[in-house]
């Protein structure tokens, strides 16, 4: 009986849980957007988003029982009216916090090839609660402002 009572004590002083996320910047035709992702057991449904006439971008974090934790870009470009693949990227955990520089990916400049189209992009990991001035993690395309200098 007590281990119930200290557990249920713990519990309610513990709150909600913060979920980790991921949020991508993406710079295309000199419009910036946020392309955000929460931890997900069905990776399958994550959806790409359009970004500008000629690009997509999908961001997946998968979190799986069997495989463990990942964190997915996809960009497809889409010339013909079909998207197809032109770039895909995987990161495993330790997934690096820090704020500065390009966030845990790097910065990448990729070229849609038949209509000379570049999309550049970098993501940062937010571990917990993200920063006020971060959007939620939606999966849904965001226009923010340009990164300061």
């Amino acid at each position: 009986m007590l281990r119930k009572v200290t557990l249920a004590a713990s519990l309610a002083m513990a709150g909600p849980a913060l979920a980790d996320s991921v949020a991508c910047h993406i710079i295309y035709g000199g419009e910036n957007f946020t392309v955000d992702a929460a931890p997900t057991r069905d990776p399958y449904r994550a959806e790409a988003v359009k970004i500008g006439r000629y690009f997509k971008f999908k961001l997946v974090y998968a979190a799986l029982p069997v495989t463990g934790e990942s964190i997915k870009a996809y960009v497809y470009g889409v010339s013909t009216g079909t998207p197809v693949p032109i770039h895909q990227a995987t990161w495993r955990p330790p997934f690096d916090a820090r704020a500065e520089g390009w966030g845990f990916t790097g910065f990448h400049s990729l070229y849609e090839p038949s209509k000379s189209s570049e999309i550049q992009y970098w993501c940062q990991y937010f571990a917990g609660e993200m920063p006020a001035q971060a959007p939620m993690p939606t999966g849904q395309l965001t226009p923010v402002p340009p990164r300061p200098q």
